[in-house]
């Protein structure tokens, strides 16, 4: 027959042995959230870097269609003191590139979005 002293110290040892069990599942539960967590910081990350990124590029796209607006004006003013003609055309390449870098950068903070 079993003493007390024994029941009181397989209870005591029952004990511990349930809390460890819990921490365990508490771990895994953590790491499991840590995960589903991380994975929806970094998708909102990349979509946010892609629309800000977007962002700079059309900013710098109208500053430059800006700075070709104005050569081309100084160009029909007085064709005598105004800067070369290819000035121009190199700002239009220039903005159409930058424009089409702002515009894949937000198709794909969208597509990034949608998964």
């Amino acid at each position: 027959m079993p003493t007390s002293s024994n029941l009181r110290r397989a209870q005591a040892v029952g004990r511990v042995l349930w809390k460890l069990g819990n921490r365990h599942q508490t771990v895994r539960g953590g790491v499991a959230a840590a995960k589903t967590i991380g994975k929806a910081t970094a998708r909102a990350t990349r979509v946010l870097w892609l629309e800000v990124t977007g962002f700079f590029f059309a900013v710098f796209a109208l500053w430059v269609v800006a700075a070709t607006w104005s050569q081309w004006q100084k160009i029909r003013v007085d064709p005598s003191t105004a800067p070369p003609t290819w000035h121009v055309f190199v700002g239009i390449g220039f903005s159409l590139f930058l424009i089409y870098f702002a515009a894949t950068s937000f198709w794909r903070a969208r597509r990034e979005a949608a998964k």
